[in-house]
Parts: C-alpha cells; structure tokens; sequence
C-alpha cells in the first residue's frame, strides 16, 4: 500500500470518523406541544462485537417495539460502541417501565440502567417499622449530595 498511490488516495478520500454527536444535541426534551419527555437507557452487554446480523436482529427487534408505541416513544439511540441503548418517552405514569419491559421481552439481555421508574421494589415501602431504614437511607443520601456539590466556599 506504499508503493501503491490510488490505495493511498482511496483511503484519504473516505468519510472522515470523528466523534460521535453528543446525546443532548440529538435527544429531544420537550414535544411539539411543549410536554416533556422521560428517558431511560439500557445496557445490552457484547452488543458492540457481534456479527452484523446479530446488531441488525437486536436492532430490529427494539425498532419493532418502538414503533409500536407510536409517537409515545420519540427517540431510540442504540451506540454499538459502548453497548448503550438510550430511548426517550413522554412523560407519562408507567410508560417507561412498559417500553423497558418490551424491549426485554424481545432482547432479554438488556438491562435497564437508569430512568424514572418510581419505586424501587428492592427496598421495602416505608412505615413504622421500616422508620431505621428510612433514617439511614435519607443520611446516605444527604451525605452523597454533599459529596457531589464538592467543599462549600
């Protein structure tokens, strides 16, 4: 390939790979009637080094579910490269946890990582008996929001 100049033109001459767009210049907020939108992402481990049939049967599949949710899901980002589906909904009570359930259905090796999905069934619903927990989990989280903000000045 060094002694071979039209090789060396063609790979020139290719599309130029740069980063990728950052997810919140592409995801949309608010819907055209000004509504917001929830979001939630999913890890699919080993999506990124399957073979091309493998991503487009993944792919495929989350399109199919999407798209049966019509204009109720906005937007669906899969990134092969770090294994990441990113889908945004509207705004409603329940609806994220049904788009994850679906995608689940039809790509079982998907995980949800994060979103809005309300209560969390791993911990128990607090009450009386429960007062110790709710006490120490309310100083985890106060001490973790310090720890964010960083020393006060």
């Amino acid at each position: 390939m060094k002694d071979d100049p039209a090789a060396a033109r063609a790979v020139r001459s290719g599309p130029r790979l740069g980063p990728a767009e950052p997810l919140w210049r592409l995801v949309p907020t608010r819907a055209d009637d000004g509504r917001s939108f929830a979001d939630f992402m999913m890890l699919i481990p080993g999506l990124g080094t399957r073979p091309p049939q493998g991503r487009q049967r993944v792919t495929a599949s989350i399109r199919e579910v999407c798209e049966s949710y019509g204009d109720q899901v906005a937007f669906a980002d899969v990134n092969y490269a770090i294994n990441i589906l990113w889908v945004s909904v509207s705004a409603e009570p329940g609806l994220v946890g049904r788009v994850a359930q679906a995608i689940r259905q039809q790509v079982p090796e998907a995980l949800l990582v994060g979103g809005q999905l309300g209560v969390v069934h791993a911990i128990a619903p607090f009450g009386p008996r429960n007062s110790a927990w709710r006490h120490r989990l309310r100083g985890l989280s106060r001490r973790a929001t310090r720890l964010l903000r960083g020393p006060q000045r």
